[in-house]
């Protein structure tokens, strides 16, 4: 049974070296990240009796055999007004995060490679969603964690089956210890070094424009590694490319205070990170989230962890339970928008895996 679509490699985003598709294959021998070559097909509409994130099989680069055996059935998140701005609710999904997106992904190409464990470096919701992903598909995870990572989030993923080890010092001990645990032919499903997982949040950006009709004006959400941002990017630039929208929407970078690499705002004593899933000092694709930002003609903001805590508060009180780093992007998104039209804010983990 195939894998692929025709022609998908891997190619370097610094020196433009090919690669096949490979278990082994991490980054570039030139140490550059990996993005996928991969020509789209033309936009196919999807069934509505289609169900989960395979409903978008026309235009992966993974065969919809593969995909369909990886996927739990999630459905098109909900697209919420509130107020004057759309909340598109990615904490609604079988893990609770948006990182179901390309942990879908991430599984089908591990079963599909004949990988007989997946091991993945996170400090908490990349994990909980590739523990789930991995139970659907009956492969092994083991989840790579700081010590430093929220216990509720881990607790996920050994609610999943996955055994969850914790490793002491720097967010980069955990990296290096998944490495080498992936070494003795595991699959590193990272969501940072694999670009499959990107192909998987281009879903986002399909959904949007499905609920919308359009692309929207401007889209703001919380930025770390960028899997989510850079995902959406390429997909709102795919359906713009097919004629399908109007424009790519204006890209808003959020981050909190003391933790903006985009804002050269890292500060010695940041002290913990409240909004833990985007406290990332050294983003392997800073390069590429900072020309998202300049092709679309967005910005990046910053928040403290005040605005934080007091828009997780109100979030909740509207009936929309998210956890800080989803509450980053919203207060981000209330410092105003110099776009005409529709404004769509990512909330993209639940509430339940962290508490203010």
């Amino acid at each position: 049974m195939t894998l692929l679509r025709d022609n998908v490699h891997y190619i370097c985003s610094l020196c433009g070296t090919q690669y096949e598709v490979e278990l082994s294959r991490v980054s570039c021998d030139c140490g550059g990240v990996l993005d996928l070559d991969f020509d789209a097909p033309a936009w196919s509409v999807p069934s509505d009796q289609d169900f989960g994130l395979s409903r978008y099989r026309g235009v992966l680069p993974i065969e919809s055999e593969w995909l369909e055996r990886a996927d739990l059935g999630a459905s098109r998140t909900p697209l919420l007004k509130v107020g004057s701005t759309y909340a598109k609710c990615d904490y609604i999904t079988p893990s609770g995060s948006f990182k179901d997106r390309g942990a879908f992904m991430l599984a089908a190409l591990a079963l599909g490679l004949g990988a007989k464990s997946v091991i993945v470096d996170s400090s908490g919701n990349a994990g909980a969603a590739m523990a789930a992903y991995c139970g659907r598909i009956g492969i092994p995870c083991t989840v790579v964690a700081p010590a430093s990572a929220p216990p509720g989030k881990l607790a996920q993923s050994r609610a999943y089956g996955a055994t969850v080890v914790a490793v002491e010092g720097p967010r980069s001990a955990a990296t290096d210890a998944a490495l080498a645990m992936a070494s003795d032919g595991g699959f590193y499903a990272s969501h940072v070094e694999n670009p499959f997982f990107t192909e998987g949040t281009k879903t986002w950006a399909f959904e949007v424009f499905e609920q919308l009709g359009d692309a929207p004006a401007e889209v703001v959400m919380s930025v770390g590694n960028g899997s989510l941002f850079l995902g959406v990017e390429r997909g709102f630039r795919y359906l713009f490319d097919q004629g399908l929208t109007t424009r790519v929407p204006r890209l808003v970078a959020v981050q909190a205070q003391g933790w903006s690499p985009l804002a050269d705002d890292v500060a010695e004593d940041r002290g913990a990170p409240l909004a833990d899933g985007i406290a990332i000092i050294a983003p392997r694709r800073l390069a590429q989230i900072v020309r998202a930002i300049e092709v679309t003609g967005g910005e990046t903001r910053t928040v403290g962890n005040d605005e934080i805590i007091a828009t997780t508060k109100r979030l909740a009180h509207g009936g929309l339970w998210v956890e800080p780093t989803s509450a980053t992007a919203w207060a981000g998104a209330s410092h105003g928008s110099r776009s005409d039209g529709p404004v769509v804010v990512s909330l993209g983990g639940a509430g339940f895996k962290a508490s203010v």
